[in-house]
């Protein structure tokens, strides 16, 4: 039997080196498509025909998470995405492959990493409720690790792109889905199986995912964290996928720049995230929320919107990173402790599909924006729309509910909030 303390660091390992292949992925699909099609449009189009399918079939998979159990279900899923984005770079080596049959195996590899992700969101509360850590302490290395995959990712996609080239690059993310399959299989037994049903709950899948939308309806926390993520990451998209991508075709920096933005953030964000897991306890969650992301969320937008200056939108990265390492241990922490841990897939699909429903959209909007209004305009639009949504906590109500330490519901109350 492998000890709780020790599936926890299997499982965090696993995600850092998913995420790891993700972010480089990130980078190289859409280098991939504007540099294939010279089109900044068709390069927010892969962004939406991967993102899409994340959406819809995390939304969709939640019922089958609780069901089946989170760990078999992410083995399953992450087993099929290494044949799955192994499968891009073989098109693309194809002569005359039409750009509609890679966007649908791009729309293929994001239905299988929404199944998947929103089977490590459920497995991941359960693990680190067995290992005996707090919820916002392993939420906090969880994201840890997540900022470090994008510190190491990112530059690294940048070096391995201008080295190998694009489609190459995409083999180093099939392996790293391999090599997560493997740690969950061998050394993670927390969410084997599925959850027991809760008192209240209709046998079905249907049913199941029916009440995954009445819990969410019913908590307007949770109503206003999908509201405000659904735009700004919207946001974030565009600025990822085609803001970056353009801003370093246009210059003079290389394919190798394509990482450098995101090492300036995370190399902030890592710093952040160490500062923030040793003062959180004497912190107030709701306003250090609140600050940070307003401040953090649409700096690099208005610094990519206002200069070209590369040492101010590196600087202003690395301080957006700082800041944004403090929002998500305190949303996933919220969370966790309001859902039942019956509901958890269900639940978190919900969550996790409505607020990244914007994302295929922000791929193509920022293309649109783009070609249409050039970079620097559809960057100050997009900055100042982002500091208009993340104003909202500091004017409801119901976000106070993230400075209440104590679980909000327990598996044994009503499938329906009050």
């Amino acid at each position: 039997m492998v000890p709780p303390n020790r599936q926890l660091a299997a499982l965090l390992t696993a995600e850092a080196i998913s995420m790891l292949g993700s972010r480089i992925t990130f980078v190289a699909l859409p280098w991939l498509v504007l540099t294939t099609t010279d089109s900044a449009l068709h390069a927010g189009l892969a962004g939406f025909a991967e993102m899409l399918p994340y959406v819809l079939a995390g939304l969709l998979g939640g019922p089958i998470v609780d069901r089946v159990g989170p760990r078999p279900t992410a083995i399953a899923a992450d087993t099929a995405s290494v044949f799955a984005v192994a499968g891009i770079p073989v098109l693309a080596f194809c002569q005359n492959v039409s750009l509609g049959l890679l966007l649908a195996l791009i729309a293929l590899v994001g239905a299988l990493r929404g199944i998947g992700d929103a089977a490590k969101r459920a497995l991941l509360p359960r693990t680190i409720a067995a290992a005996g850590l707090s919820t916002e302490r392993g939420t906090t290395l969880y994201d840890g690790m997540s900022r470090a995959s994008t510190l190491i990712g990112l530059p690294l996609a940048g070096v391995l792109i201008a080295t190998f080239g694009p489609a190459t690059v995409l083999l180093f993310d099939a392996a790293s889905f391999g090599l997560c399959a493997l740690l969950l299989a061998g050394l993670v037994r927390a969410g084997s199986a599925g959850a027991a049903a809760g008192p209240e709950e209709e046998p079905g899948y249907a049913a199941a995912l029916r009440n995954g939308f009445r819990y969410v309806r019913g908590d307007r926390l949770i109503l206003g964290i999908m509201s405000m993520l659904f735009m700004t990451n919207m946001f974030d998209q565009a600025f990822a996928t085609v803001f970056v991508p353009v801003w370093v075709r246009d210059g003079s920096h290389g394919a190798a720049a394509l990482g450098v933005v995101g090492t300036a953030f995370g190399l902030g964000a890592v710093a952040g995230n160490i500062l923030y897991a040793i003062l959180s306890p004497r912190l107030p969650r709701r306003r250090t929320f609140s600050i940070c992301f307003f401040l953090g969320g649409p700096a690099q937008l208005i610094a990519l919107a206002l200069t070209d200056q590369v040492w101010i939108v590196l600087a202003t990265a690395a301080l957006a990173g700082a800041l944004m390492s403090t929002v998500n241990p305190i949303l996933l922490a919220a969370v966790y402790r309001r859902i039942p841990v019956h509901m958890q897939g269900r639940v978190m699909s919900v969550l996790i599909a409505v607020s990244w429903a914007g994302i295929p959209f922000g791929s193509v909007l920022g293309g649109w924006a783009t070609e249409r209004l050039g970079l620097h305009t559809a960057a100050l639009l997009a900055a100042i729309g982002y500091l208009l949504v993340t104003v909202a906590p500091f004017l409801f109500p119901a976000w106070q509910a993230l400075d209440r330490h104590k679980a909000e519901v327990t598996p044994s109350k009503a499938v329906v909030p009050v």
